[in-house]
C-alpha cells in the first residue's frame, strides 16, 4: 500500500516537474535528478537507461519497428532537413542506434558522417559502413565529447534519453561549423519529451519546425541554431 502511495505521489512530481518547467526554479536541478533516478528505477519508455538495458533491447528486437512503414513520414521530414541544412556535409548522429536513419539518408551522399550509441549491440550492426568517410561507434551521449566539427548535429529521438539533455546540447553545440545547426526529433505523446523541447527552445533559436503525423503518432521535428547574442559572445 505504502509503495503504491508513493509511486503515485512521483508520478504526480513527474508531472508536475515537466508540465510547470520546474528545472528553472532553484530546486530544479537537485528535483530533476530526483527525478530522473526514480524514472530510471521505474523503467519509463522515455526515460534515461543503463547500457545494459539498451543492449538486450536491440538484441531482442524491441526498436525494429523504427525501420517499419509508421515511422516513414517522420523520417522523411528528418532527412530533408537534414539535406537542406548540412548540405552533404559533415553530420553527427547523436543515438543513431543500429542505423535506420543513416539507412535512409546515406543515398543523399555527404563528406563525413558519424554516428554514436551507448548500444555496442546496436553499432556492431553498422561496424561494416566504417572507412574514411563514415565511423559508428560506441559512446555514452551523456559525456561524449565530439573530434572535429559538424555541419549538423541530428538526435533522432535520442535527446530525451540524456540524464541532463539541454546542457548536453549545449556541450554539442559547440563542436558545430559557423553556421551549423541541431536537429531534434521529437514524439509528441511524451511528457519527458516536449518538456526537454521547450527547455531546449529556451537555450537555442529556432529555426524551422515541422510537425508530421502519422495515423494516432505525432513528432515534431526542430532545427535549432546558437542564439545570436551567445554566437557573438564567443
Amino acid at each position: 500500500m505504502l509503495a503504491t502511495i508513493r509511486y503515485h505521489v512521483w508520478r504526480r512530481l513527474r508531472a508536475a516537474y515537466y508540465a510547470f518547467a520546474l528545472a528553472r526554479l532553484p530546486f530544479g536541478g537537485p528535483l530533476g535528478r530526483a527525478i530522473s533516478d526514480w524514472e530510471c528505477a521505474q523503467g519509463f519508455g522515455d526515460s534515461p537507461k543503463a547500457k545494459s538495458t539498451w543492449d538486450a533491447e536491440y538484441g531482442g528486437g524491441r526498436w525494429a519497428y523504427m525501420g517499419r512503414q509508421p515511422e516513414l513520414a517522420r523520417y522523411w521530414t528528418l532527412i530533408g532537413f537534414m539535406d537542406t541544412f548540412g548540405r552533404g556535409g559533415e553530420y553527427l548522429d547523436v543515438g543513431c542506434g543500429d542505423g535506420v536513419l543513416f539507412e535512409r539518408f546515406k543515398r543523399l551522399g555527404y563528406q563525413r558522417y558519424v554516428g554514436i550509441d551507448i548500444s555496442d549491440v546496436a553499432i556492431e550492426k553498422l561496424r561494416l559502413y566504417n572507412d574514411n568517410r563514415t565511423a559508428f561507434f560506441q559512446a555514452d551521449g551523456d559525456v561524449h565529447e565530439p573530434t572535429g566539427h559538424f555541419d549538423v548535429i541530428v538526435f533522432n529521438e535520442s535527446l530525451y534519453y540524456l540524464r541532463d539533455p539541454v546542457r548536453s546540447l549545449e556541450r554539442y553545440a559547440e563542436s558545430l561549423k559557423p553556421g551549423g545547426f541541431i536537429i531534434v526529433s521529437t514524439y509528441t505523446e511524451s511528457r519527458r519529451s516536449l518538456a526537454v523541447l521547450r527547455e531546449a527552445k529556451r537555450a537555442f533559436e529556432v529555426f524551422e519546425e515541422a510537425q508530421t503525423t502519422q495515423g494516432p503518432m505525432s513528432w515534431l521535428c526542430t532545427v535549432l541554431k546558437k542564439a545570436e547574442s551567445t554566437s557573438l559572445a564567443r
